[in-house]
């Protein structure tokens, strides 16, 4: 049987490149265009999925909620001016990272203390926190199609039953 968790990040991962691969088909003015939406930008909603992903990735490495915030708060003013290509780069070797820890963690269904400092400390396991960040990067993808229509450009389908027939999910399945 597939794991679960696994699969849903190896999906994240197939929905950023075609975000990205259809991001860089337009100016790079496209990307920093300012907007009245729920990000002021198409590179501030990457940015913000960048940063979320970052910072939930040091805590289930294990590092206190509030200082990976700190961490992730760091990187976001040098994100924001990046153009497409750089960006993806980044989350390309955040991916990487991700894969690490995939490959270290003997079991994604062991539990830790998760201390949120606005939202309080509970139990959680790691499988949890990996379905949250798909959940949230899908969630900002939308925003981001919504940007695009309202640029007056098309968006690109990043349904997960999308990813299911594509040939991503085929060659990793051969």
């Amino acid at each position: 049987m597939e794991n679960h968790p696994v699969m849903l990040y190896a999906y994240n991962v197939w929905a950023h490149k075609r975000i990205f691969t259809h991001l860089k088909t337009f100016s790079p003015e496209i990307f920093h265009r300012e907007l009245n939406s729920t990000f002021s930008s198409i590179a501030a909603t990457m940015t913000h999925i960048y940063t979320t992903e970052y910072l939930w990735l040091q805590a289930l490495v294990g590092k206190e909620m509030s200082e990976a915030m700190t961490e992730a708060q760091k990187r976001k003013g040098k994100l924001e001016e990046m153009q497409a290509d750089e960006m993806e780069k980044e989350f390309q070797a955040l991916d990487a990272q991700f894969q690490s820890f995939f490959e270290a963690c003997e079991d994604l269904e062991a539990t830790f203390l998760l201390n949120n400092p606005y939202a309080g400390a509970r139990e959680t396991s790691y499988s949890e926190v990996i379905f949250h960040i798909v959940n949230h990067s899908t969630y900002h993808r939308g925003n981001i199609s919504a940007m695009l229509h309202e640029l007056g450009e098309a968006s690109v389908m990043t349904d997960y039953v999308y990813y299911w027939y594509s040939d991503a999910l085929t060659e990793k399945n051969e």
